[in-house]
This record gives C-alpha cells, sequence and structure tokens, in this order.
C-alpha cells in the first residue's frame, strides 16, 4: 500500500540539511523532495513511488535507503517552488563536437539552426577533443544541450548512458521540423522534455504529437484513458501545458511494450522530424529504443532529442 503525504505545511518545516543534497532542479525533474531521515532512511514524497530508476538516483544523492510516499504533481510542483529560493536563469549554450570528419558539417548545421531557434550561443568543439574532455566540458551549467553524432555503438552507449547533460543525436542533414513526436513517459521528466522543445516548436511553427508509454506490456489503455487515475492526470497537465502555449497537439496511443510503442509509431504514424524522449536515471530504456531504431532500420536519417536528468550519471539501471 503507498501513503500519502500531505505537503501543506511542509515549506515552513522543510529540512534543509536534506534539502540541500536534493538540487531544485534534480527535484523538479523527477517531482520528489526529501523529507525526513532516521535511522539510516530517508522518506522522500514524490509523485511517482513506482519510479524505481528515480529512486535509485535519490538513494545515491541522500546515501540512505528511500522510503517513498506520495502527492500530487500539482501539490510536488507547487512545494518546489515555495521551498527553493528563486535565482536568475542562467544564459544557456548548446555544444557541438563529433569525432566524425564527413559529419562535421551535419552536426554544425544542426547545432546552429537550434541555437537560432532556440535563442542560445553554440560552442563547437575540434574534432579532436577527445570523449572525455567533451563529457567535462558538458558537466558546465552553462550547457543545455550536446549535439553530436556517433557511429560507433560501445561508444555511444557510453555517451547515452553517461553524458551529463541532454544530447540531441544528429543522423542525417538537418531539416526543418513540422512535426515532433514527444514519447511520454508517465513520469515527471515529461515536462522536463516539453520545457526543452516548446521553445523550439513555437519558433518553427511545429505541431507535436504525445504518445503516452504504457509502464509495461500489460498496461491497460482505460488506465490513461479513463478515471482519475495519475497517468490520465499527467497526461492532462501535460497536455494543458501545450495547450497554453497554443500548440496544436495531438495524442496517439498503442498497445504493446513501451520500446515497441514507440518505434511502431515513428514507422506508421507521423511523418515526424524529432523524436524527443527522456532518461530516468543513465538511459537504459532510452538506449534500448535507440538500438531498436538503429537495428530494425525504421525512421533512418532523423534527429532524437534525449532529455537527461540534471545529475552527474554513474552506471546504473533505468
Amino acid at each position: 500500500m503507498t501513503l500519502h503525504f500531505d505537503l501543506g505545511a511542509f515549506a515552513n518545516n522543510a529540512d534543509r540539511e536534506l534539502l540541500n543534497q536534493i538540487p531544485q532542479r534534480v527535484a523538479a525533474y523527477y517531482l520528489a523532495l526529501p523529507l525526513a531521515r532516521e535511522e539510516g532512511q530517508v522518506t522522500v514524497v514524490t509523485a511517482y513511488p513506482e519510479n524505481v530508476a528515480a529512486l535509485k538516483v535519490l538513494e545515491r544523492l541522500l546515501q540512505a535507503e528511500i522510503v517513498p510516499v506520495a502527492s500530487s504533481e500539482i501539490d510536488l510542483q507547487a512545494a518546489i517552488a515555495r521551498i527553493y529560493p528563486v535565482s536568475a536563469p542562467l544564459a544557456q549554450s548548446i555544444l557541438v563536437w563529433t569525432d566524425e570528419a564527413e559529419w562535421c558539417e551535419a552536426v554544425i548545421m544542426t547545432g546552429r539552426a537550434l541555437g537560432r531557434a532556440l535563442d542560445q550561443g553554440v560552442h563547437i568543439l575540434d574534432c579532436k577533443t577527445p570523449l572525455a574532455e567533451v563529457m567535462a566540458a558538458a558537466r558546465q551549467q552553462e550547457f543545455s544541450l550536446l549535439v553530436t553524432h556517433m557511429s560507433d555503438e560501445a561508444r555511444l552507449i557510453r555517451l547515452v548512458r553517461l553524458s551529463p547533460t541532454s544530447l540531441l543525436l544528429v543522423r542525417g542533414e538537418y531539416v526543418a521540423i513540422d512535426n515532433l513526436l514527444v514519447a511520454l513517459r508517465g513520469y515527471g521528466s515529461d515536462h522536463e522534455a516539453l520545457d526543452r522543445v516548446l521553445p523550439l516548436i513555437v519558433h518553427e511553427a511545429a505541431d507535436a504529437t504525445v504518445l503516452p508509454l504504457a509502464r509495461s506490456a500489460s498496461s491497460p489503455l482505460n488506465e490513461m484513458l479513463t478515471g482519475d487515475t495519475p497517468i490520465r492526470q499527467h497526461l492532462r497537465a501535460f497536455l494543458h501545458e501545450l495547450d497554453q502555449a497554443n500548440v496544436d497537439v495531438a495524442v496517439r496511443l498503442r498497445q504493446g511494450e513501451p520500446a515497441t510503442q514507440v518505434i511502431t509509431e515513428l514507422a506508421q504514424g507521423g511523418p515526424y522530424e524529432l523524436l524527443v524522449i527522456a532518461a530516468e536515471a543513465d538511459g537504459d530504456f532510452v538506449w534500448h529504443v535507440l538500438s531498436r531504431i538503429e537495428r530494425e532500420a525504421v525512421w533512418p536519417g532523423h534527429p532524437i532529442l534525449i532529455v537527461k536528468p540534471p545529475v552527474n550519471p554513474v552506471e546504473s539501471t533505468d
């Protein structure tokens, strides 16, 4: 049984020592706040107590076993806004790099196009820069995105899992984005994904299609469509954010295992010029989707935006 927590009085009695271990960006990404520490355990209030990957990240940051209790997305968003001090946003830039000379032009053109669309600076690294140095540069908070191409599978999987910033994987020449597909994981990270792409959607006057992913192959579709379940509440909040920005949005629902839902929609829906998907930890699920796209030769040549958690990754599962 999942316990539910009332956040009404929490802001005035928050444990500041615990909160200092969870940066505001992490709390917002996972929609989770630490409540109290006792006997090696930390009670965490979260909108998604079933999100095992997120709880593992919080366990690492707090260095304690996590005891999750539930609250709503809306209450947690309000509590995070009240608890953390307001600070001026950092100026953001896009990092551009590939170590494959034949891909330099496509990667640079894509990076510059995104820089114009997102009104961000573009910092281009030499293709001879080692991957370790690229990842060190990407840890700087001024960089919101790494635009890259990497053909070697082993190096690409390392980048996907260990990149400290979000990734735009270039897979062909840049083309204008008229319609993009956002795969919804059903967690707080979906809102971070929307924040990332909304300026691009507005700039390009693009349409958006959202694909709510089932948690498993056996998850019933009616859970997303009826009643007042957390998944339906989440989808309603996400669509409301898009509607507020006057974005034309469509919802697609598909049966089956989550990765298969994405592959089928890319193959049969659209056409789409961009896929957006968020990682919950270090990107194992995202890599599963990417490897199937390549292996099954689905949707060739189009870019993929991987939204990463705002915390330095380690080897773990997603």
